[in-house]
């Protein structure tokens, strides 16, 4: 008996209900001319990626830049999983109206902190895949 694997490509509203199974993901993006990757917690919101993050100076930084962020799970049992993966360009939220609005207390970071920066990504590009394995 052997497995069967098979590749399956996602669309818009695959990735997003995928998304939403988790509450971690990785946030990309170039730090001095270097890659970098941050786990946080997010929350989506009407097309965007919304998250609160700490004082760190590399947040201010990513005003206006072009980033990366990337949820998956995994299941290395079964050999199976699915990634999706947003482009868009982020930005600080600054207005108070948006940062109510986008404040929720049922997603609160794990981090240990305060979390008094909020960055919003918007989904100008979302691709996701899932890897399916079967008993054949």
């Amino acid at each position: 008996m052997h497995n069967a694997t098979e590749l399956e490509s996602l669309d818009y509203k695959q990735c997003l209900a995928l998304m939403r199974t988790q509450a971690v993901g990785r946030l990309v993006f170039t730090d001095h001319a270097l890659p970098a990757v941050r786990p946080v917690n997010f929350t989506l919101r009407q097309g965007e990626v919304i998250l609160r993050l700490g004082r760190s100076p590399w947040v201010r930084r990513l005003d206006h830049t072009v980033v990366a962020f990337e949820v998956d799970q995994i299941d290395q049992t079964a050999q199976a999983g699915w990634s999706v993966v947003v482009v868009g360009k982020a930005r600080l939220l600054v207005d108070i109206d948006e940062l109510v609005t986008n404040s929720d207390p049922l997603h609160r970071s794990w981090a240990p902190g305060p979390r008094d920066q909020t960055l919003a990504i918007d989904i100008e590009q979302i691709t996701g895949r899932r890897l399916l394995t079967a008993a054949s």
